[in-house]
């Protein structure tokens, strides 16, 4: 066979086969990679929004703990309430199940969780956009029937494989 002569009918099939198997295991990839970008984005969303709630309800706890002391520090209060409002006060600060400082640090804690969902969402995105480009090369390597093209679809859908997998691993970000 030369150049100028096509390629048998059976080979172009087989080959075309094989772009076909590829595009739709890759589908089937990009589907399941869509599905995790989309719980990481989910999974950001919640924790932001529970840290914005835990870091509004210590701030409301600081402003209730203010008004607390700013009482207890009135001149001419019974000695009993003023150790009354100062007891609330320090309960407010110390309360290990839902104190000041129990509040500010889930809220640190749930920040960090968000960014970190963020970061995994970001990467998982990135191997998402990989892989659609890659079904697109893939689709213009059957149509032109180019190994080259093929292959470097096949090179760019490993490269957004490999980038999803880190980041829903967490190596990610």
């Amino acid at each position: 066979m030369t150049l100028a002569e096509p390629p048998p009918a059976a080979a172009f099939s087989l080959r075309r086969d094989g772009v076909a198997i590829g595009l739709g295991a890759l589908a089937v990839l990009l589907a399941i990679i869509h599905l995790g970008t989309a719980a990481a984005q989910r999974e950001s969303m919640q924790a932001a929004l529970a840290a914005s709630d835990s870091f509004s309800a210590a701030q409301a706890m600081i402003a209730r703990e203010t008004v607390l002391i700013a009482h207890a520090n009135a001149p001419g209060l019974d000695r009993d309430v003023r150790a009354g409002e100062l007891v609330q006060a320090m309960r407010l600060r110390h309360d290990t199940s839902a104190g000041i400082e129990q509040m500010t640090a889930r809220s640190t804690q749930l920040r960090a969780q968000s960014q970190a969902a963020a970061a995994r969402a970001g990467g998982l995105a990135l191997g998402e956009s990989a892989l659609q480009l890659a079904i697109l090369m893939l689709a213009v390597a059957l149509v032109l029937d180019n190994r080259a093209v093929r292959r470097g679809a096949m090179a760019l859908a490993g490269v957004g494989a490999a980038v999803a997998l880190a980041a829903g691993l967490g190596f990610w970000g």
